[in-house]
């Protein structure tokens, strides 16, 4: 999986889906529905999808502590989304997948923070936060076919969830596409001899610079 979470055509992609699908879901919820703890929520989606935009420029940019910033506010949101979810529990599909979607989502956070705790490479955290990222996608389809089926909603209300599927899925996987890009950096300039100790190599190329000058 690690070719296709540093793959620029997955993250930009995953990128553009998120922010599509987490803006639909906020628009829905805004129109649909009239309780106002759910424009809220719709506040909070839409400013999701704000920061996700911003964390592919800042990529981009290669401003690396904003990058960590942004991915530490975007996995927050990812477990307050579930924890508030809790709230809506009305269905044996939602009891069982709505703990699983915190669970993931907070081992996606304390993985992180365990892949950022120094700035040595951390291939296997990495990969586990692959396994993770899938797992939380195929928790959130789970979820939502189920909730479907359970309450026999409308067909506006369905193809709004598959947005909330996709917003939310993308996000963790954007997310993800950071790690492993970052991870790959670290593995390359400690195979060119980097250590925390001396600091870079001579002549050392990073590799935003390498694409920069292509």
């Amino acid at each position: 999986m690690k070719k296709l979470f540093t793959n620029d055509k997955f993250f930009l992609t995953m990128v553009l889906c998120a922010v599509i699908g987490l803006i639909e879901y906020a628009i829905y919820l805004f129109v649909c529905a009239p309780i106002d703890f759910i424009s809220v929520a719709a506040c909070c989606y839409v400013g999701s999808a704000i920061c996700i935009g911003a964390l592919y420029i800042s990529f981009k940019k290669h401003h690396k502590n904003v990058m960590k910033c942004l991915i530490g506010a975007l996995l927050m949101a990812l477990v307050l989304d579930g924890v508030t979810s809790l709230s809506f529990i009305y269905a044996t599909v939602n009891l069982i997948c709505v703990p699983i979607y915190i669970l993931l989502s907070l081992g996606i956070f304390i993985n992180h923070c365990i892949i950022n705790e120094s700035r040595k490479a951390s291939p296997a955290q990495v990969s586990l936060n692959h396994i993770l990222v899938v797992a939380f996608a195929l928790n959130m389809i789970a979820w939502v076919i189920g909730t479907c089926i359970s309450f026999d909603i409308s067909p506006i209300d369905s193809i709004s969830m598959a947005f909330y599927i996709i917003g939310c899925t993308c996000l963790a996987a954007s997310i993800v596409c950071v790690e492993s890009r970052l991870d790959a950096y670290r593995l390359d300039r400690e195979a060119a001899g980097w250590t925390e100790e001396k600091g870079y190599p001579e002549g050392y190329v990073h590799e935003y610079e390498k694409k920069d000058n292509k």
